[in-house]
Order: C-alpha cells, then structure tokens, then sequence
C-alpha cells in the first residue's frame, strides 16, 4: 500500500518542485513503483523539471473536474516505467479539491510511494494534501525568513494529526551560510521542529537537469544525496555530513 509523502514549504523559491520530482525518480529508480503529482494550479513546473511537458495532454485539473480518467492523464516518465506523473494545469481554473482523496484512494493499491508537490504557503492545495498525506516533508533554504515560515507550517501540519514531518535543507552553501545568521544546521532543524531528511547543497548541475528535464548523473553529488534521502524515508539511516 502507498506512502502518501506531502512535499510543502512556507515560502516560494525553496526548490520545492525540484525536490519532489528528483525524489519521485530517485525512488522509482530504486524500483519503487511511484507517483508525482502536483497541486500548484496555474504554475506547473514538475512537467518540465520530469521531461515531460510534450507528451503531457491531460492533468489533475481535468481529473478533478471529473473531465477526464487518471488513466488518461497520468504520463509515464520516459526515464523510467517505474514513476508515474500527473501534472498540475497550466492554467488557473478554479478547481476545487474535494476529490483529491478519491484520486488517491484509487491509486492507493497500485503505488508504494505518491509523492504530492503542493504549493507553497498553506492555502487550498496545502490543505487538500494536509487530508490525503501520511508524511509531510518541508523545503526550506537556509535563510531566516524561509526557517521561520517552514516552523509556522510544520506547526500546521503537526496540528492536522500528522507527526511524521521531515526536513530537507536545500540550497545550502557553506560559504555563505556564515551570512545567514544561524550557527549551524542544527539551529535550523531546531526552528523548524522537523526531523531532518537530508541537506542539498547549492549544485549547478541539479539546477541543469531540472531545467532540462533530465535525470540527475549519475557521479553527481546531488544524485548521491537523494539516494541517500530514500533511504532514509524507507527506515535507513545512512550517515549525513554537514560541513
């Protein structure tokens, strides 16, 4: 049966998208049989950091509306048979989310992993995952305002009933993270009250690869990280190095 996995943040430009589209592939190709999908209506981007905004004619709005079956909205990565995705609209359309559980609940059996890109802050789309999601993961940067907001919607999320929430640090930079005004990595996972999931560091060649639509190398440091946050999702504790 799936694990249904929130991807939120407080504020926009953490990289959240980016996140939970490498995640989704990382998963699937570990072989676990995964679906992506994303509720920004009006703003998809996981189409073009997945590579498939060309074979994309279909997606959650169109499934929500009750326009169109999952089936014919759901696009096959062309990286791997393993991940799923249903990107959000294009345009905003005044979808409502009342049936998002049901999406979910249908797919619940065919999937061992649904990994749902909400949007940032905590409106609609938040609250829409909030009621489908078993655990919550929050992407924030380094940087006091994105902390603080990622603390107001971890508080949220723990105040919903769910007490699985993570934290991936992403964008970080050991050279500047001396401007930022905290001590180290563990001052930020204190002010966020999340369990740390992993820390990504600022990499040319994660930000190449989301903007073409491509899979992360495979010598990469950021391809090695993620695999790493796999594991932990899955109950292994492979070792973090913060420096």
């Amino acid at each position: 049966m799936a694990q249904v996995i929130m991807v939120a943040s407080g504020k926009g430009g953490t990289g959240k998208s980016t996140v939970a589209t490498f995640l989704a592939h990382e998963l699937a190709f570990k072989g676990y049989k995964t679906f992506l999908t994303e509720l920004d209506m009006g703003l998809r981007s996981i189409d073009v950091i997945s590579g498939i905004s060309e074979l994309a004619v279909y997606d959650i709005g169109d499934v929500l509306q009750g326009s169109c079956s999952i089936q014919k909205a759901v696009v096959t990565s062309p990286y791997t048979d393993r991940l799923h995705i249903m990107p959000a609209p294009g345009q905003k359309s005044g979808v409502k989310f009342e049936n998002l559980k049901k999406i979910t609940d249908s797919i619940y059996s065919d999937y061992q992993f649904i990994i749902i890109d909400t949007a940032a802050g905590m409106g609609e789309a938040f609250k829409a995952a909030l009621a489908v999601s078993s655990m919550a993961v929050i992407v924030a940067t380094p940087d006091a305002v994105s902390v603080r907001d990622a603390r107001i919607v971890s508080d949220e999320i723990y105040a919903s009933g769910i007490s699985d929430i993570r934290l991936v640090i992403n964008k970080y930079d050991k050279d500047t993270f001396r401007h930022t005004g905290f001590e180290d990595a563990d001052q930020i996972i204190d002010a966020c009250c999340a369990q740390l999931l992993g820390v990504i560091p600022y990499d040319v060649s994660l930000q190449l690869a989301s903007m073409a639509g491509k899979p992360l190398q495979n010598d990469s440091l950021s391809k090695r990280i993620f695999g790493s946050i796999c594991e932990r999702i899955n109950g292994r504790h492979p070792q973090m190095n913060i420096k």
